[in-house]
């Protein structure tokens, strides 16, 4: 790519690593879209370009990443109108020679498929898929590719920090989008995006742009979990040459985040145990709740069914065998007799007069029978067997 500003000419062709790129709401290079960003600024010291660098999950196939990143760059543009150009990088190889051969033999079918192969393997690369996005500060016409006024909405908003610039366009701090909103405005599209081709793809892995905080506080993550330090790639690279913790290579940043990932994962482990037994106890009640409503729903609709076949009786004898063969009434009934209770039936009344308990509802998970007699105890004779006979008396 050749810089027109300087004439330098940046030559990344050697470069391992490139798995894909595309431009959005441009129609030339990339090479004559960031020449004509430069052209559109007139100040020395102007941005010409942001750039956001997330990363990929390695559970997506490459298709799946192209897929999401240039969907968000489309998101990108439709909310700001700017051009955008993506790329999508691959891993970095633990042996910087091995990736190199890999990539030099990816110029056929199997070089190819050997070198993919390659990228998913944990013990060949650190799996860091990753994209870079790049987009212009202006606004961009597609149609005549010229570029417009600039993306202010990304700037500060709070007036003693507004340029003499911007000033002098005379824009209004309460007219405009917070920066800050933005950038969280960005964050949660790309999150969005990302969950829904993980679920696309039928994984169960899921991101979270969350702080520990925020998780905690919406009851999505345990209290106390600890965040981790970056190392960047240099420390990165010591700490996967270290060959154990004590190693004097291995940087401290590194060992500090070895013990909070092992605390964040006790305190994970223990905090979905006790979730997972509240969650089986309140199943378990709930439970419990139904089947005593269903078997009391089905008491009272037996209950009904065998009042109206004793109210249907048209003589004594039949009405006698209704009540033998009904469960639901217990017979006999101290204090009511038949002809009482046959009254009752055909009377349609809830409960026999002067007899509230024969028709109450009952729990028959907890109910007991008022009416219950203890068993007696009696005394058994226990005869023992030993060297000689002893015979003893127990209550």
């Amino acid at each position: 790519m050749t810089d027109h500003r300087t004439g330098l000419v940046h030559n990344y062709s050697r470069l391992p690593g490139l798995l894909d790129e595309d431009l959005v709401n441009w129609e030339g290079t990339a090479e004559q879209l960031w020449n004509a960003a430069e052209a559109s600024e007139t100040r020395i010291n102007a941005r010409v370009g942001r750039e956001l660098r997330p990363a990929l999950p390695v559970e997506l196939p490459l298709d799946e990443q192209r897929r999401l990143v240039h969907g968000f760059c489309c998101w990108l543009k439709d909310q700001h109108q700017i051009a955008a150009h993506w790329v999508i990088h691959a891993p970095n190889f633990h042996a910087p020679d091995t990736g190199k051969q890999l990539w030099k033999a990816s110029n056929t079918d199997a070089g190819k498929e050997a070198y993919k192969k390659a990228l998913l393997d944990p013990s060949l690369t650190n799996l860091n898929f990753h994209a870079h996005i790049r987009w212009t500060v202006r606004r961009v016409d597609k149609e005549t590719g010229t570029f417009g006024e600039k993306t202010r909405e990304f700037d500060r908003t709070n007036p003693r920090e507004l340029s003499a610039e911007e000033r002098r366009d005379g824009l209004e701090p309460e007219e405009k989008i917070v920066g800050r909103d933005v950038v969280k405005n960005i964050r949660s599209e790309w999150e969005k995006r990302t969950n829904a081709a993980l679920k696309r793809i039928g994984s169960s892995a899921r991101i979270d742009l969350r702080s520990y905080e925020a998780m905690a506080a919406a009851g999505d993550a345990p209290d106390g979990m600890e965040a981790q330090e970056h190392l960047g790639p240099r420390n990165s690279a010591k700490a996967r040459a270290a060959e154990h913790p004590v190693d004097p290579v291995m940087p401290m940043a590194a060992v500090r985040n070895a013990e909070k990932k092992l605390r964040n994962e006790r305190r994970w482990k223990s905090w979905l145990e006790l979730r997972n037994l509240e969650r089986e106890k309140s199943r378990l009640e709930n439970e419990g709740a139904r089947i005593a409503a269903d078997r009391e729903r089905d008491r009272k609709e037996r209950a009904r069914k065998e009042k109206v076949k004793v109210a249907a009786a048209t003589t004594l004898a039949e009405a006698e065998v209704a009540l033998v063969e009904a469960q639901s009434v217990d017979i006999p009934l101290a204090g009511i007799s038949f002809e009482e209770i046959i009254e009752w039936a055909q009377s349609g009344s809830p409960t026999p007069a002067d007899h509230e308990e024969f028709d109450s509802g009952i729990d028959p998970e907890t109910y007991e029978n008022p009416d219950t007699i203890e068993a007696p105890r009696e005394e058994l004779r226990v005869v023992r067997k030993s060297k000689g006979m002893v015979r003893g008396r127990t209550g």
